[in-house]
């Protein structure tokens, strides 16, 4: 579950004076752009075409949009190849790259799944033993196939439901920074609602775009400051009535031992799917997989009452360079 509302990855404004600020209501959340130019009228037009963008990709990608090609794939019947958009096949291309590379643990056909554990008021309900036997049917990415050659999808399950939740923004986030490139407007800051952030390029004359990483159990509270020099940082966590379910482990139901996880990661697609699956890998696995991946880190922030908890320990993975970790939080460095 992706961060709605509480700003948990954020910026510092007042070091960023000199940027020009633009926003944009989309996806269910607010698209914010940090552009440095000398021209504001040219830095707002450029702004204005990149949110275009935005609203164009949330026609095609999302599940709640009549005739979008994720709606359409979830109500087609299965072995009908269905054609999609080149920028929604790209989409599902990187999902399917992301579920190999976490062994499962990020996977875009878990919506079947997490419905079956919430009541229409998003509180976690319990369900049968045979709704979670059927939802686990209904989930996974061998249920999907795509042909590289026309550009089609084919689902192999009906019921399968596709939602790009958490990984839609960091690729729309990816495709802002292209069309910011193809303006010469590079100096820039994507800000793709509360929980993920993309550097275009860093400005001259400064050293890194100041984030703040904040408690999402007391957004007042800071845990982390660093600059960001390249790449995305991207956050997800638990919030009330909002659960994240393992879609690898057939018996268990939400996770319950963490409070959030961070990522970095050299783009914002893969930030955006990590943070989610290093809410569900152990330890190990999240210290291998950034040792097999040098330019991935980790902060992860167990829950108060979790066996990885103690004395409020932030756990540190990779090499996130230059973080500051507020005097009230631990680090433990596990590479």
């Amino acid at each position: 579950m992706k961060f709605q509302g509480e700003q948990v990855v954020d910026t510092d404004a007042r070091s960023m004076a000199d940027a020009y600020h633009f926003a944009h209501e989309a996806m269910a959340t607010v698209f914010e752009l940090y552009i440095v130019e000398a021209d504001e009228t040219y830095a707002r037009q450029g702004a204005q075409a990149a949110f275009a963008e935005v609203d164009r990709l949330e026609l095609e990608m999302s599940r709640f949009v009549e005739n979008s090609d994720i709606a359409r794939l979830n109500s087609t019947i299965p072995g009908e190849m269905v054609d999609v958009g080149p920028d929604v096949f790209d989409c599902l291309s990187r999902a399917m790259e992301m579920f190999e590379q976490t062994n499962g643990a990020f996977d875009i056909s878990v919506g079947a799944l997490y419905e079956c554990w919430l009541d229409e008021d998003k509180t976690v309900r319990q369900p049968s033993d045979a709704e979670v036997s059927r939802a686990r049917q209904l989930t996974g990415m061998g249920h999907l196939k795509l042909d590289t050659e026309s550009f089609g999808v084919e689902v192999l399950m009906e019921g399968l439901q596709l939602d790009l939740g958490g990984i839609g923004k960091g690729f729309t986030a990816e495709k802002v920074a292209k069309i910011l490139r193809e303006w010469s407007l590079g100096q820039a800051l994507v800000l793709a609602g509360a929980s993920s952030v993309l550097s275009v390029s860093v400005p001259q004359g400064m050293s890194g775009w100041p984030i703040r990483l904040r408690n999402p159990s007391k957004p007042s509270e800071t845990l982390a400051k660093f600059e960001l020099t390249g790449g995305a940082v991207s956050g997800s966590g638990r919030q009330k009535g909002r659960h994240i379910i393992d879609p690898r482990d057939s018996e268990a139901g939400p996770v319950e031992g963490r409070l959030a996880a961070w990522s970095m990661a050299p783009d914002a697609v893969a930030a955006d799917a990590l943070s989610t699956a290093f809410m569900v890998l152990d330890s190990g696995e999240i210290d291998d997989y950034c040792l097999a991946n040098p330019k991935t880190a980790a902060i992860i922030l167990p829950h108060a009452d979790s066996e990885e908890s103690c004395r409020r320990e932030v756990m540190q993975f990779g090499q996130w360079r230059g973080v500051d970790l507020e005097s009230d939080f631990i680090s433990q460095k596990t590479t």
